[in-house]
């Protein structure tokens, strides 16, 4: 829902030299004073590790938290590297080397990532001392850690093959990029909220008439949820076996302050009762025909090319979402599960106010109190926790610092450096854009990011509670969304983001699921009133508010 207190007025001044934009994208409100001091190192080393294998003139991002806000400005490649990036830059295409990259992740890091999430799990905090549980929050954060930097590792394998296509294809044809972006349709089912565990829970509970008992009462989420873990049999084990895997995964956010998905039982509930009636779901599919008007668009000479293109960008494609899914937003689940748990005990003792209050501490802070060695105040990180309730990043200032300078020339470089950096220069434009705006106060207008049209009822998304308010077939009005978001997402009959551009992630799990979906309005939350009446357009990028 829209906020509705006033939010204090906050000064902002840049963190360094340079110009500094602001990611609303992936924070459109504040981050918790923990969340602020991981991200930024994991997000600058993840792409330090990358950008000399890919032969980037660009050596990293130097990210910083202002208020809470995340900012960020491009370092370049130290010159005494730049010979070797030129050489490097050389294999890129000609080997393809995301292609090692994704077998690495396959083969070695992502069931990594799931034995460390899951052993952390199988630990009960309750059942800790105090020393027990100070060492646990310990190893917890040191997993979000890495996997942070884990997660932006793998940033380039994600977006060179895709920037690359889209580069190739605006020179090529003259229909839309994002026609050709809908051909990714059904690679990558989990953006689009499919695992083969929700599919086995629902197969289960379709066969008893207990279970389907159950997921249909009008009971609080939490207690079916409860109800089907304790069913005996298939129903118990399935639904186990499920909630382990998505239930202590951040469910709209990046940042531990926020909540997990089993902290949102109801929209839990919705996505299980959804799965039972529609039954196993692999997302949509760009018809043959749809294929073939695209491909003959393409100059034939340029189509076998493009046909190798297109087969990277599908291989790639569930690498976009699993690189976070698997990283960052299970940890970061992990992390909130464990700061609740200590921060149950200092609100028992009075310590703090809330237990989850206990995120809007720093480290150091956090340890003081763990110790119980002073900290802040219960009211010091109250008062965090209501500055990041009212707080938005529609509000900040979108560049802190020198006005940003336009992207150097890429004239007299190497080929394949141009074409490494074209197609990185693609990638990054597409994730966010600056539409026009309408001239109509019944329409707003963005960016049509998956196509298809469809009228319902807006759902405005502000915060973690308003999930709950999620029906099916909802239109989401949200700041944004992220990798966190795909367990609900089927839920719904269309999006539209604030932020956002072809290659974000309200539009790329749009396409894969098939939802109309409008990114890049800017002003959608402030516009849209829950509950209205809305249509959204995703091949126009025009979502109409019906009269009142």
């Amino acid at each position: 829902m829209n906020t509705s207190a006033s939010p204090t007025p906050v000064e902002f001044a840049a963190p360094g030299p340079g110009s500094w934009s602001i990611d609303t994208a992936h924070f459109p409100r504040p981050v918790s004073h923990f969340q602020a001091e991981i991200h930024p190192q994991g997000i600058t080393e993840g792409f330090t590790d990358c950008a000399p294998r890919y032969g980037l003139l660009i050596d990293t991002l130097d990210f910083r938290f202002i208020n809470g806000f995340g900012y960020s400005t491009v370092v370049p490649a130290p010159e005494t590297e730049i010979p070797a990036r030129f050489k490097a830059a050389e294999a890129v295409f000609r080997d393809k080397i995301w292609r090692d990259d994704l077998e690495r992740w396959d083969r070695e890091v992502k069931p990594a990532s799931i034995e460390t999430h899951q052993a952390l799990l199988a630990v009960e905090p309750e059942a800790l001392s105090d020393q027990e549980l100070f060492d646990y929050v310990t190893r917890c954060r040191e997993n979000l850690q890495a996997m942070v930097r884990q997660h932006h590792m793998f940033n380039l394998a994600a977006m060179i093959p895709v920037g690359d296509f889209m580069a190739h294809v605006e020179r090529w044809s003259p229909l839309p990029v994002k026609d050709y972006l809908t051909l990714t349709q059904g690679s990558a089912p989990e953006s689009a909220g499919i695992f083969h565990e929700l599919d086995d829970l629902a197969e289960a509970i379709r066969g008893s008439e207990e279970a389907r008992g159950i997921l249909g009462s009008d009971a609080p989420g939490g207690t079916i949820l409860d109800r089907l873990r304790d069913a005996p049999g298939a129903v118990g084990e399935t639904a186990r076996t499920y909630l382990d895997m998505v239930g202590h995964r951040l469910l709209n956010s990046l940042d531990t302050g926020e909540p997990a998905a089993i902290e949102v039982p109801d929209a839990l509930v919705s996505r299980i009762r959804l799965a039972v009636d529609q039954g196993v779901q692999h997302g949509a599919a760009v018809s043959a025909d749809e294929a073939a008007r695209l491909r003959a668009a393409i100059p034939p000479e340029h189509r076998e090319t493009y046909d190798g293109l297109l087969e990277e960008v599908l291989r790639m494609w569930r690498l976009r979402d699993e690189r976070g899914f698997y990283s960052d937003v299970w940890a970061g689940g992990v992390m909130r599960r464990a700061l609740l748990a200590a921060g149950k005990r200092l609100a028992a003792e009075g310590r703090i106010a809330e237990p989850e209050n206990l995120a809007e501490g720093t480290w150091a802070e956090i340890q003081d109190l763990l110790r119980r060695n002073g900290g802040p105040s219960a009211e010091t990180l109250a008062a965090r926790a209501d500055y990041r309730r009212t707080h938005r990043a529609e509000a900040a200032p979108p560049e802190l610092g020198d006005p940003p300078a336009p992207p150097p020339p890429l004239d007299g470089l190497p080929p394949d450096v141009v074409r490494v950096m074209t197609a990185i220069g693609t990638a990054i434009m597409s994730l966010n854009a600056d539409p026009d705006s309408g001239e109509k106060s019944t329409i707003v207008k963005g960016i049509g990011a998956s196509p298809g049209t469809y009228t319902g009822t807006a759902r405005v998304i502000d915060g973690p509670d308003d999930l709950r308010r999620l029906q099916r077939g909802d239109v989401l009005i949200a700041a944004t969304t992220t990798d966190s978001f795909n367990i609900v997402l089927p839920l719904l009959g269309g999006i539209v983001t604030n932020a956002g551009g072809l290659l974000s992630h309200a539009a790329i799990v749009g396409r894969e699921y098939g939802i109309p979906s409008v990114v890049g309005t800017r002003n959608a939350t402030a516009v849209i009133a829950d509950g209205a009446r809305v249509t959204v357009n995703g091949s126009t990028g025009e979502v109409e508010i019906a009269a009142a």
